[in-house]
């Protein structure tokens, strides 16, 4: 690619790595059938990890509500 800032990639592929790591050790495997409850279960995993991300990191200035 002519242009590419590989500087600003790098920086954001370093900021990514540790939790595209952690998704790709995920399970991939769902026990529902069909395409809605998939999704859902998809979108539940996510927001687990995400939330346990969260308590490990435990931002100075969250406010939970």
């Amino acid at each position: 690619m002519i242009g590419k800032n590989k500087d600003q990639d790098r920086y954001f592929s370093h900021l990514r790595s540790p939790y595209e790591r952690a998704f790709a050790h995920q399970s991939k495997r769902v026990r529902s059938q069909g395409v809605a409850k998939n999704q859902f279960a998809g979108f539940m995993h996510a927001i687990c990890f995400n939330l346990k991300k969260l308590i490990v990191i435990s931002p100075p200035n969250l406010q939970l509500i």
